[in-house]
């Protein structure tokens, strides 16, 4: 265990359920961007804001009994920029099994619990506490709030963001499916949170039907390096008339439902057999959900050896994904559940169209300006809205669309959120 202390002491906590390290090194970094762009908002301003990130990882204790592996470790590329400061705790856990969770939860509870008295009794109360992506650490917030307001007198503001896509009935690990431990601990957070800040309108809205009791709320979009997804113009004019290159960037997750991208797509090639398609299909951090995607290509011809229409790039880092984007004529995303992809505001910002199912925040992203909606699992829908953009792409101007996505989505229009959301509560 070791920490990072703060160096302004007009700091905001941010207690993080996500962080990249070392065996989830992806886990996370848009709370990274976010906490960019809130430093970035503090440059220059006379009574500067600090910043704060703890994170309590969990790892195997047995596993490390046996192979004698190191603890997970932040990754060196979590790219925090000076003025944020990381708390890293890692914290053990001991089987699956009914004993082994019931332990693992109570040993979590205590040791983070712990960290945060002695970090607090170190180094001050900070102004307020920020909850990114509750997951574990909502087991430990009511109890910090009240250890703040017992000890030192003082009543924290707190705020609250969640990045995960739980609050649904459709994907299989939903809020309503999970156990009453969870849902319980998930509800007594969400009773103390002073403001919402979320990535969408849907997720609020959906937050509230599952937890209980409107909140006041900020909405909070996902942030995006402007610096790396940009569009670079010029491009347009390098392909064939008759090329066009559909791109697909997920973790390939059943929930994608990249099969049902991949169908569409060979119903397309079918209408047009002379065009130059191409579907290019970047991710797959599992080897399964990579190896299903494939299957599918290939019995449909599209994996042909010599000239495949559909090409599987594995996983890319942000400068390549983002060469991509800019090289591609439309993103294409079927989820059948999401919350407010990264992926579409990384598109949009590089001057991309988006051609996606309409669910959660997406619609809230998306118009005839910038994209195309289709319903979830209409993959007949899909295959028109993928025609009709080849006849669109004309049409669209991607300079606006960049233009328009980085006022929205951009390190200044974030940061600046922030900034004026905290101020007003502290």
């Amino acid at each position: 265990m070791y920490f990072c202390y703060m160096r302004n002491n007009k700091s905001v906590l941010w207690l993080t359920g996500w962080y990249p390290s070392s065996t989830h090194p992806d886990a996370g970094n848009f709370i990274v961007r976010h906490a960019n762009a809130f430093v970035h908002s503090q440059v220059n301003i006379d009574q500067s804001l600090g910043l704060v990130l703890a994170h309590f990882p969990v790892y195997s204790f047995w596993r490390m009994l046996k192979f004698g592996k190191a603890v997970e470790k932040p990754m060196p590329k979590g790219d925090l920029v000076e003025g944020a400061e990381l708390l890293w705790s890692p914290v053990p856990q001991f089987g699956a099994g009914l004993l082994g969770r019931w332990v693992s939860y109570q040993y979590y509870k205590w040791r983070v619990a712990r960290v945060l008295r002695c970090w607090v009794k170190e180094n001050g109360l900070p102004l307020g506490v920020h909850v990114h992506a509750a997951d574990k650490v909502m087991r430990v917030v009511p109890g910090f709030l009240d250890h703040c307001l017992n000890v030192f007198g003082k009543r924290l503001p707190l705020w609250y963001t969640e990045h995960w896509a739980i609050f649904n009935d459709v994907v299989f690990d939903g809020f309503g499916k999970r156990n009453a431990v969870f849902r319980g601990d998930m509800i007594k957070m969400w009773s103390r949170v002073d403001v919402a800040a979320p990535v969408s309108l849907h997720s609020h809205a959906q937050m509230q039907r599952y937890l209980g009791g409107a909140k006041p709320f900020v909405l909070f979009p996902n942030v995006v390096d402007t610096k790396i997804f940009r569009r670079i113009s010029g491009l347009e004019g390098s392909k064939p008339a008759d090329g066009f290159t559909f791109l697909h960037v997920s973790s390939l997750e059943p929930r994608k439902n990249v099969a049902g991208i991949v169908r569409a797509f060979a119903q397309l090639k079918l209408r047009f057999p002379g065009d130059a398609l191409e579907l290019r299909i970047v991710g797959g951090g599992s080897e399964r959900f990579l190896s299903e995607a494939r299957t599918v290509a290939v019995a449909l011809g599209l994996l042909h050896v010599v000239n495949p229409s559909v090409r599987f790039l594995g996983n890319l880092n942000s400068e390549s994904v983002a060469v991509e984007m800019q090289n591609a004529d439309a993103l294409v995303l079927f989820s059948a559940m999401e919350n407010a992809p990264c992926v579409i505001s990384e598109a949009l910002c590089c001057g991309l169209p988006v051609i996606s199912s309409a669910v959660a925040g997406i619609p809230e992203m998306l118009n005839n300006d910038n994209g195309l909606m289709v319903d979830s699992g209409d993959e007949k829908g899909l295959v028109m809205a993928m025609e009709k953009a080849m006849g669109d792409s004309v049409t669209w101007d991607r300079g606006k669309i960049a233009a328009a996505a980085q006022r929205i989505f951009g390190f200044d229009a974030v940061g600046g959120i922030l900034n004026e959301s905290y101020r007003n509560l502290m």
